[in-house]
């Protein structure tokens, strides 16, 4: 006796995939969205003239030790300010004898890490032997990169990079 095949009651199976499939796409529609949306315009520009320069980099770390200047920095809140971002900036630079060092000239650059478009420059006035101070204006509250450069006549410099946080 032969058997007759029925007609196959499941033809809604292959919608599962087609539905499958859906999903998939509009997950992936949906992080597209979100990435282009929230691009915060954060990009290294030259990145690959600096990566060729990288052991020119090391050198100037190197060069930076030798020096054995040293820095300390406090940032805090100005208090007689009217702007509630306005933040005083004080360095002391001195050498590896803890003589201070005079008549350098020190710029503080304050960098958003995470948006474009905020970032600060001051230059910090000498105020006594080896201190440098100066008022800086800070749009947002969060984290900051503060770039101290500091440069004598002779041509030596000195950079230090440290994240803040500012209220």
């Amino acid at each position: 006796m032969v058997d007759i095949a029925e007609p196959r009651k499941s033809a809604w199976i292959p919608w599962i995939f087609v539905g499958a499939m859906g999903v998939v796409f509009a997950v992936n529609g949906l992080l597209v969205y979100f990435a282009l949306s929230s691009w915060t315009g954060i990009e290294t520009e030259g990145h690959y003239s600096k990566g060729v320069a990288y052991n020119d980099t090391l050198a100037a770390v190197e060069k930076q030790k030798a020096l054995g200047w040293g820095v300390r920095f406090s940032v805090s809140p100005d208090g007689g300010a009217t702007a509630p971002g306005a933040f005083n900036i004080v360095a002391s630079y001195s050498n590896t004898n803890d003589t201070p060092l005079a008549g350098l000239r020190v710029r503080a650059h304050l960098i958003r890490p995470t948006h474009e478009g905020y970032d600060r420059r001051v230059e910090l006035q000498s105020s006594s032997a080896g201190v440098y101070q100066g008022q800086i204006d800070v749009p947002l509250p969060g984290q900051w990169d503060l770039r101290l450069v500091a440069a004598d006549e002779n041509g030596n410099s000195h950079q230090r990079v440290e994240r803040i946080q500012v209220p």
